[in-house]
């Protein structure tokens, strides 16, 4: 007699979630291909202003040049691999001077100088310029490709570009961050963000601001995104359109401004969550109203994190190896699952051609 097929889909292994090896792909193949939100335009206002950081291990920074092209470098100089930038942010002069060996870059990245080098070596300006990565503006916020090429930002974003118009996300200024690094994997986090199965457990708060029963979540399999909504309820603090983009980007548009949120994968089981958050008044008279925006959004953040931290830690222990998917709340939980997985595949003959 046949077994019955199983109603249902699993999750992965709880090894994929704690897995060095499995990180390592993870950052080569999903995180350096992918673009990356990095940071804001306004931390980049003029010529030589630069913003410095990690993606997913990989030191980078962004600068300002004089053509007003905001630019991508990997914060590492081509002589002994130093680091050129060791302040999150700042401003250079009209040359980056490497603090090593006084090796100094044009604000383009083209090599300037191999300070005192010796000998009859000319080094030629282009072929050891800094290693450069893709790097694109979006209404106001900083997109960084560690491995170049592909598509451009916008049509990466795909739907997002035209269902955020009518939210002026551009024209709000910056408030506030709250950072927090966490012992949560980043698809740990990910398949918490999209589904709302457990907002009645954890989340009085939304579930009091939102109708939870009316929460939808559209998958766009091939553009990679997702799109949550739920109307608001009569009082509530506020209504909300949630846009999650693969790998790690979410944005969270509400009537009194912007949360804009994204994960730093750290290792295996490590996050640094990152969210700012915009308004279109930031004056002092505003400051409190703002303020208690920011709280209730961030409170349902922690709320989300104390609960799955506990299931990293089980996730970690090895005792739990996979569980079973509700086909009525966890659709996009599986759909997220089959990205991962789509893009951890092998290489084809002919797709490795390309990548070399």
């Amino acid at each position: 007699m046949e077994a019955m097929a199983q109603p249902f889909d699993w999750t992965p292994p709880s090894s994929h979630y704690r897995d060095p090896d499995n990180f390592e792909r993870e950052r080569k193949e999903i995180f350096a291909r992918n673009w990356m939100l990095f940071t804001w335009s306004e931390r980049l206002l003029n010529p030589g202003d630069y913003v410095a950081g990690e993606i997913a291990g990989y030191p980078v920074f962004a600068l300002r040049g004089d053509d007003g092209r905001v630019r991508a470098f990997h914060n590492v100089c081509r002589h002994r691999g130093a680091e050129l930038l060791s302040d999150a942010s700042g401003h250079c002069g009209k040359l980056l001077v490497c603090p090593y060996h006084s090796w100094s870059y044009a604000r383009d990245g083209r090599l300037n100088a191999a300070s005192d080098f010796g000998g009859d070596v000319r080094f030629d300006p282009d072929v050891w310029s800094l290693l450069a990565a893709d790097c694109e503006e979006w209404r106001g916020l900083v997109f960084i490709r560690l491995q170049r090429g592909g598509p451009g930002l916008v049509e990466w974003l795909g739907p997002i570009h035209d269902l955020a118009a009518d939210y002026p996300i551009e024209q709000q200024r910056y408030f506030t961050s709250k950072n927090r690094v966490s012992a949560v994997d980043w698809k740990t986090y990910g398949e918490n963000y999209l589904e709302c199965y457990h907002c009645r457990g954890v989340h009085p708060g939304l579930c009091a601001a939102m109708d939870i029963e009316r929460y939808r979540i559209d998958v766009y399999l091939r553009e990679r995104f997702f799109h949550l909504h739920a109307p608001k309820r009569e009082g509530g603090l506020t209504r909300g359109l949630y846009f999650y983009r693969f790998p790690t980007l979410m944005l969270n548009l509400y009537d009194w401004g912007s949360s804009i949120a994204s994960m730093n994968p750290l290792g295996p089981g490590r996050i640094e969550h990152i969210n700012w958050y915009f308004f279109n008044d930031v004056s002092p008279e505003n400051a409190e109203e703002n303020q208690q925006s920011v709280e209730w959004s961030a409170q349902i953040v922690t709320e989300d994190l104390d609960i799955i931290t506990g299931v990293q830690r089980n996730l970690n222990a090895g005792v739990y190896e996979r569980g079973p998917l509700s086909p009525k709340y966890e659709a996009a939980v599986k759909a997220f699952q089959d990205m991962v997985r789509d893009e951890l595949r092998p290489l084809d003959p002919v797709r490795q051609f390309a990548a070399e």
